[in-house]
């Protein structure tokens, strides 16, 4: 049974409406086994890097280690990647929220391993 999970420290600072938006989304996916990511919003910092949060879901029966790891964010036709390390491990059978920062300093031009695709949350 796929299981969601906060990060510590985004259990403490996560706004009750967030948590709200992020368990009726994942209480609303069927997923597939695998490693899946399900967009939940964009926003720009003052750098003009572009944070894109997600549900990481993985669906299988090991942890999941993101390291040095490419991963590009879908928008409108225009792609960007970039190198990504997650100081955790996502347990298996668990979805969790992350913000991926893509910013100039991370860009890559490696094949992707995952790909996030932007869509508006209803």
């Amino acid at each position: 049974m796929q299981t969601l999970f906060f990060q510590p420290a985004w259990d403490k600072t996560i706004a009750p409406a967030d948590r709200e938006k992020i368990t009726h989304l994942f209480q609303s996916l069927h997923l597939n086994d695998g490693i899946q990511f399900s967009f939940l919003w964009e926003a720009m910092n003052h750098k003009s890097e572009r944070l894109v949060t997600v549900l990481i879901h993985n669906v299988e029966d090991t942890p999941l280690r993101l390291a040095n790891m490419a991963i590009s964010y879908l928008k409108d036709k225009q792609m960007m990647t970039g190198t990504f390390t997650l100081p955790l491990q996502v347990p298996e059978r668990t979805s969790m929220p992350w913000t991926f920062i893509f910013s100039s300093d991370n860009q890559t031009d490696q094949l992707p391993a995952y790909t996030i695709v932007y869509n508006k949350y209803p």
